[in-house]
């Protein structure tokens, strides 16, 4: 894809028309996952996005950062990891899950901060200001996955998981027990 047609589509997702913002981020979600280089030089857009109001902002660019936070060299998501993990507190159920959903890539690419951003993920008092704490687990239990080889405090990750058994949501206990069985953890009765 040329520079040229990806800035275009940079325009779109600036757009207030949200066909065009949701059509240009389908684009450009792909390409983020794939070619995460070519829209590293457009960071500072999705930030002003994810300061926006509007939860489609904040959405595509929970994603698309996440995606680039792996060829992030300058250390810019360190810059506005407070901002992203605001948003962990956020009432949309599109927005709050999506940040613990993409928490996974982002520790994978920066190991250093797994201790802060597991602390978050752990946080119950931020958790239960979701609108469906239950399912957002789920999201927190698929980052752990991610990224559990690079978590020192194994122990604490069993325990919260262990308790998610007896969540209301079906999609986060069946999240828990496929998370404890691949690791062959027998719950403590």
């Amino acid at each position: 894809m040329t520079y040229d047609k990806i800035k275009k589509l940079i325009q779109e997702l600036q757009s207030d028309n949200d066909k065009h913002r949701y059509k240009s981020f389908r684009i450009l979600l792909p390409l983020s996952k794939n070619k995460p280089e070519k829209l590293y030089p457009f960071w500072n857009i999705f930030v002003t996005l994810l300061k926006k109001g509007e939860v489609s902002n904040k959405h595509y660019a929970i994603n698309l950062i996440g995606n680039l936070v792996k060829v992030d060299k300058q250390n810019k998501f360190e810059e506005i990891f407070d901002l992203f993990y605001k948003h962990l507190r956020h009432e949309s159920p599109v927005v709050s899950p999506h940040i613990a959903g993409n928490s996974g890539k982002i520790v994978n690419a920066k190991p250093q901060l797994e201790e802060k951003i597991t602390k978050k993920l752990l946080d119950s008092k931020i958790i239960e200001k979701t609108r469906y704490p239950d399912l957002m687990n789920s999201y927190v239990i698929q980052a752990f996955d991610e990224y559990f080889d690079k978590i020192k405090d194994k122990d604490k990750i069993f325990s919260f998981v262990e308790a998610q058994l007896n969540s209301t949501s079906p999609k986060t206990k069946k999240a828990a027990k496929q998370f404890l069985s691949k690791r062959k953890y027998t719950p403590v009765k």
